[in-house]
């Protein structure tokens, strides 16, 4: 698989109504930004109203995480914040930024901050997790 950089995800959760984050760096991804008359998937929602998709990136499959595995977003959610830190997930509304941002949540720095201060962010708005018995794995987000 062809990749372009690296990308840093932040996990995001809601924990007694304050927002919380788990920052993973994603060592080989491919990162397509829109252009205008390139790539722009076009989604429709159940009230049929369109979003453009600005960003997408392939992430392979193999790919080891700062010694972290993969969960489904559902058990991930499930566990204690020392338990989340082992490993990382893919969910709607997780933030991607491209390259090894230095970005470091915490309260005082809500997640809302990262697309005030850094070029190339998205909110995941699409996963998709494609399996293929040519080895070629992978989880290809798409974000706005």
């Amino acid at each position: 698989m062809l990749t372009n950089g690296c990308a840093t995800l932040y996990n995001r959760w809601e924990e007694n109504d304050t927002e919380r984050c788990i920052r993973t760096v994603l060592p080989a991804v491919f990162w397509e930004n829109a252009v205008e008359g390139g790539f722009a998937g076009r989604r429709y929602s159940k009230q049929g109203q369109e979003f453009l998709t600005t960003v997408r990136v392939l992430v392979p499959g193999m790919a080891i995480l700062e010694g972290r595995k993969y969960l489904p977003p559902k058990s991930w959610q499930t566990l204690d914040l020392q338990e989340k830190e082992k490993y990382f997930t893919f969910q709607i509304g997780d933030a991607l930024v491209f390259g090894e941002c230095p970005y470091r949540w915490s309260p005082q720095s809500p997640l809302r901050e990262l697309a005030r201060q850094y070029d190339e962010t998205a909110s995941i708005r699409l996963i998709r997790r494609v399996i293929t018995p040519s080895g070629f794995s992978h989880w290809e987000l798409e974000g706005v």
